[in-house]
């Protein structure tokens, strides 16, 4: 609860619409599970996640061949 009276503070809500505030809710949880994450080393390097995007492309070929 501590999290959304934090970030509630930073969304606009005279301007933003309930959409707006959900996706921006959502965002900020995103940011701050990324943050742990760095923090506790669950990360991975550039080419890593270039291996990971061409084996998804290779699977992804090969199922729309069939």
């Amino acid at each position: 609860m501590e999290f959304i009276k934090t970030n509630i503070n930073q969304i606009s809500i005279k301007e933003d619409t309930l959409y707006d505030i959900i996706y921006n809710l959502f965002f900020f949880a995103k940011l701050k599970e990324s943050e742990e994450d760095i923090k506790n080393g669950r990360v991975c390097t550039l080419e890593e996640l270039r291996e990971y995007i061409d084996e998804l492309e290779e699977r992804y070929e090969n199922s729309n061949t069939r």
